[in-house]
C-alpha cells in the first residue's frame, strides 16, 4: 500500500512537471518606426502628415503628427522604408527621409526629419546638346529632354547655365522659390 501511495505521487509530481514546464513562447512583435518632426528653429510641428511607403508605387500609410511632432508607426515588415512628411509648403524633402536600413524584428527605430519651407525648381534643356547648370545647392549636368527636379528652400537663387562644348560662357538666371510653388528654368 506504501508503494502504491509514494507511486502515486511520484505519477503525479511528474504529470504536474510536464504541465508547468510547457515552453512558454514570447510573441514577436513586428518592426516599429518612431519619427519625430521639428522646424528649422526646433520647434515640434504638430499636425504633419506623414507618408510611410517601400517605394514609389507603394501607396504606403499615413499617420499625423501629434503635438510632440511624433508619429509612430506599428507593425510593419522588416524592409527598408521612406517617409514623406509635409504640413502646408514645409516638407522634409531636404532633410532625413529614410533610416538608410530594414526595420528589425522586436525593435523600435528612431528617425526624424526637419520641416523646412520649400519649393519646387524645374530646369529643362531644350537644346540638342547638354549644359552645365549649377547653383549653391547643386552642379549638374544636363541632357536634351532631361528634367531636373530640385526642391530648394525658399528664397532667391542664381542659376548658372553653359554649353559644355563652350565652357566659361553662360548665362546666370536669377529665381525666386516661393513657398509650394513651381518655378521653371528652361534652356537655352
Amino acid at each position: 500500500m506504501n508503494i502504491l501511495k509514494i507511486g502515486l505521487v511520484i505519477f503525479s509530481v511528474t504529470c504536474l512537471l510536464f504541465i508547468t514546464c510547457k515552453k512558454f513562447e514570447e510573441p514577436v512583435l513586428k518592426p516599429r518606426l518612431f519619427i519625430t518632426l521639428k522646424d528649422d528653429s526646433g520647434a515640434n510641428i504638430a499636425g504633419a502628415r506623414v507618408r510611410l511607403y517601400k517605394n514609389a508605387q507603394d501607396s504606403g500609410s499615413i499617420l499625423i503628427s501629434d503635438t510632440s511632432g511624433i508619429v509612430f508607426f506599428q507593425d510593419l515588415e522588416p524592409e527598408l522604408y521612406y517617409w514623406h512628411a509635409a504640413k502646408g509648403c514645409s516638407t522634409n524633402r531636404n532633410s532625413q527621409n529614410t533610416v538608410n536600413r530594414p526595420l528589425i524584428v522586436d525593435v523600435v527605430l528612431y528617425g526624424n526629419s526637419v520641416l523646412s519651407e520649400t519649393g519646387t525648381l524645374k530646369i529643362t534643356n531644350t537644346a540638342t546638346e547638354p549644359y552645365k547648370v549649377s547653383s549653391s545647392f547643386f552642379n549638374i549636368t544636363l541632357s536634351r529632354d532631361t528634367p531636373f527636379i530640385v526642391y530648394p528652400k525658399i528664397g532667391a537663387y542664381t542659376v548658372h547655365s553653359e554649353k559644355l562644348s563652350t565652357p566659361g560662357i553662360g548665362r546666370d538666371t536669377s529665381v525666386q522659390v516661393r513657398c509650394g510653388d513651381t518655378t521653371f528654368i528652361i534652356l537655352p
